[in-house]
């Protein structure tokens, strides 16, 4: 799997966009101080009070116990609504969404779940920074957003392909070639398939 172009650049933003945000941005009027006050009060109290937003099933967990660890402060953080931590954890190679934006939907997320994590090797690839081939891993999510919440009422459930690669003896996360977000979701769909009961015929009568 290799190469990387403008397209896969804007499906970073969108993944982001996908798993976040609405796509409007608000307004804030200057005349009323107070309630942007307000606001910001009542956001803080809700990161403080959101349980354990994550479902991330043992099965798909992998040996290299740093991967598992960082998938869950990644998706964790992802749905804490602390942008500081959101930006940090992207890869220098990635230019992290603007906090205006990523503040339009955090509160939105009802849940993360984990659908795969599949380790990978990556192809060299100068044009996306890989002089050699490199080892990352392929993260398939679903996000179910908040119906109630404008960037959940055209969609209540998004797949999002991540991918984590390593940079600095650290885990980071970067935008998934398009090869790997199509091959991940169609194993995954064909191990859907395979995992489906079979259908048992009735009983015909005497």
């Amino acid at each position: 799997m290799r190469t990387r172009s403008a397209a896969d650049s804007a499906f970073r933003k969108a993944i982001v966009i996908g798993l976040f945000v609405a796509g409007i941005t608000p307004v804030c009027r200057r005349d009323e101080p107070e309630k942007t006050t307000a606001a910001a009060s009542s956001s803080d109290a809700a990161k403080s009070q959101r349980p354990n937003l994550l479902i991330f099933p043992d099965e798909l967990r992998v040996a290299d116990s740093t991967v598992n660890e960082y998938v869950a402060k990644a998706m964790t953080t992802c749905a804490a609504g602390d942008y500081e931590a959101f930006r940090l954890l992207w890869s220098a190679r990635e230019t992290p969404l603007p906090r205006e934006e990523f503040e339009q939907g955090w509160q939105a997320v009802q849940n993360i779940h984990v659908r795969a994590l599949e380790k990978v090797m990556l192809d060299a690839d100068p044009s996306a920074g890989r002089t050699e081939p490199e080892m990352v891993y392929a993260l398939l999510i679903e996000v179910a957003l908040d119906p109630a919440q404008k960037v959940g009422q055209k969609e209540s459930h998004r797949l999002v392909v991540l991918m984590l690669t390593r940079e600095h003896e650290q885990w980071r996360l970067a935008t998934a070639p398009k090869p790997m977000r199509e091959w991940v979701k169609k194993k995954i769909a064909e191990a859907s398939v395979d995992s489906a009961p079979s259908t048992i015929p009735r009983p015909q009568g005497d």
